[in-house]
């Protein structure tokens, strides 16, 4: 699979390749940004009017307050990101800072993916990578897009690593 990701983050060795990159759905964080952006207009809308006179700075704070509940998780939603490799799992989160967790493949034991109704209908869910030497889910791909074709490709990727193994 080609493509011009590329973030200065990734260490991607010479024959490895990249063959899926996301992030979480956009219905995560839909709500929140909606919210904030109406709060914004409305508080634009009523200052711009002068309707409220000497008290418009009431409506000024309602442009901050959208703007506060707006833009963290927009820019979480942009700043975090998971990418598959045929050789390992990447998770990178922050906005300022950034922290990048990366597992082997072949240190890969299990993999699953979770959906609820709502999730269903919307077409996003969890998959979820256990590894070898732990009974905990060490990595969580949360509210991705198409979660069913992920877990498809990272078990073809676990296949493909575990048949080189055994030569």
């Amino acid at each position: 699979m080609s493509t011009n990701f590329d973030p200065p983050w990734l260490h991607l060795t010479p024959d490895e390749e990249i063959l899926w990159v996301g992030h979480r759905s956009i219905y995560h964080v839909l709500p929140a940004v909606t919210v904030g952006i109406l709060l914004i207009l409305l508080g634009a809308g009523v200052t711009g009017s002068g309707i409220l006179g000497g008290l418009g700075w009431l409506a000024l704070l309602l442009v901050f307050v959208g703007f506060a509940i707006a833009v963290p998780p927009f820019l979480r939603w942009r700043s975090e990101w998971y990418v598959l490799t045929t050789e390992e799992v990447y998770y990178k989160t922050g906005v300022f800072g950034q922290n990048v967790a990366q597992v082997r493949l072949d240190r890969v034991q299990n993999t699953t993916y979770s959906q609820s109704l709502i999730e269903r209908v919307f077409d996003y869910g969890d998959v979820a990578i256990h590894t070898a030497g732990s009974g905990t889910i060490d990595l969580v791909f949360e509210s991705v897009a198409d979660p069913q074709r992920v877990n498809s490709l990272l078990t073809e990727q676990l296949d493909r690593v575990s048949s080189n193994r055994q030569f």
